[in-house]
């Protein structure tokens, strides 16, 4: 009788095996619940390339396979055994079942890694068994570091064509998004789509990586609009903000004609009512005058340093964070009591008053707004002026209309949704109080 269980399981590794040999045809991987073999048959099914596994059989077949990679191929070093031959062939079937099943087990990827470098596994097909695996365990960190591992020497490669690049980051950002929509709050998918972007960033090709963060961007904005609670895709969101800052005049463009609304009308509809009259602006001026809004909003630049202000830079940083501020503002009131829309609000404020104190030559340390040194205008007499800060100097950051028009905007925006009955507001206001340290002048 044992023996003809240990049969059984034995076809239906077998009967795995077959369908995996059309791997790249495969789509998604699943354990379909079934108490009992009714039909008496194969519990292996294979329908529009997608393969299950009726739940009866499942624990006998992994603890068989289970025990075996650990008996007879994964044997620690100073393990007293006898020597068992070693077969390939049969590593695979039992690799590909047990993390079919359970996925979460490091030591059998580090094998599949071993293969790998030998040559006994292919690099592509391993990429699709890991997309088959993350396809029934979407949160599944080990398949992500693996394709991570399995992607980092194939990007390494300089002579990459573009259509291959583009090919390889559409098939993991398909994946990252499967993965997303399957499981709230995933973090290891996100994490892998930064990774992704990263890397590209230290490539050198001619892969359009700027129209790639203009993708993201849009998708990260209408994600979190969506899943108001993930804040693992605000995270993404944030990362997407700060790298669009730095785009190029031609980027900046495209990026602007992408979206829906004007980025400086936006802008205008808060900070206009305290820029002076005769300060007229065209919103349909693709060439607006950054410097002469600057000076308005601002007044004033750090003397000391000899640096060159980049203003359309500045200006550029401060458009989208106003654009972010007032998304924001909109969803707070639609969707009441969510906690991560508020720690977004903190990361988008931290943001612009960081270009308030960049502007400004100070940096917030320890609570307490000091001089920073310029390390390219780094001389003996800049440095002996920098050592500490008077009240002069911060005088210069809450006097701005800029700061001002931040600060009103937020102590309405708290008042609103404390006569709302928002909790967080106040828990906003204690932050701005004494994690940014404008307790003075709240």
């Amino acid at each position: 009788m044992e023996e003809d269980k240990l049969a059984f399981v034995e076809k239906i590794i077998k009967d795995v095996q077959n369908v995996l040999t059309k791997l790249s045809e495969l789509y998604a991987f699943d354990v379909v619940p079934m108490d009992n073999n009714y039909q008496n048959k194969s519990p292996v099914l294979y329908l529009e390339n997608c393969l299950g596994l009726e739940s009866w059989c499942v624990k006998h077949v992994y603890m068989y396979c289970y025990s075996e990679l650990m008996d007879k191929y994964c044997i620690k070093p100073n393990r007293k055994s006898r020597k068992i031959p070693f077969s390939c062939e049969r590593l695979i079937k039992l690799l590909n079942v047990t993390l079919l099943l359970n996925p979460e087990i490091n030591s059998l990827w580090n094998k599949r890694r071993e293969m790998t470098l030998q040559s006994l596994l292919d690099r592509t097909g391993e990429l699709h068994f890991a997309r088959l695996v993350l396809s029934r365990k979407p949160k599944c960190n080990e398949a992500f570091s693996y394709r991570r591992w399995l992607l980092e020497p194939i990007l390494q490669d300089n002579a990459l064509s573009v259509e291959v690049i583009g090919s390889l980051v559409n098939d993991e950002i398909m994946i990252c998004n499967l993965a997303s929509d399957k499981s709230p709050n995933n973090y290891h998918s996100w994490n892998h789509r930064t990774w992704l972007l990263n890397r590209l960033k230290t490539m050198k090709s001619n892969f359009d990586l700027d129209a790639q963060f203009i993708k993201e961007y849009h998708l990260a904005e209408k994600w979190t609009s969506e899943h108001v609670s993930d804040f693992s895709c605000f995270h993404y969101y944030q990362f997407c903000i700060k790298n669009i800052c730095s785009f190029s005049n031609e980027s900046w463009r495209r990026l602007r004609s992408s979206l829906n609304i004007h980025l400086i009308k936006v802008l205008l509809n808060i900070i206009e009512p305290s820029l002076p009259k005769q300060l007229i602006i065209d919103e349909s001026d693709t060439n607006y005058p950054e410097e002469s809004l600057i000076k308005q909003l601002l007044a004033y630049t750090n003397k000391n340093c000899k640096c060159v202000v980049d203003f359309v830079k500045l200006f550029r940083k401060i458009e989208i964070l106003f654009h972010s501020l007032v998304i924001n503002d909109e969803l707070v009131r639609f969707y009441k009591h969510h906690e991560t829309l508020w720690y977004h609000r903190r990361f988008i404020l931290h943001e612009i008053f960081l270009v308030m104190y960049e502007h400004f030559g100070l940096v917030r340390h320890n609570g307490s707004l000091i001089k920073k040194i310029c390390t390219i205008c780094n001389f003996d007499d800049l440095r002996q002026m920098q050592a500490k800060i008077v009240k002069y100097d911060s005088n210069h950051v809450y006097s701005s209309s800029f700061f001002k028009i931040v600060l009103s905007h937020e102590k309405t925006f708290i008042e609103e949704r404390r006569s709302d009955g928002d909790n967080y507001a106040d828990k906003h206001e204690k932050y701005l109080k004494y994690v940014e340290g404008l307790s003075n002048v709240i």
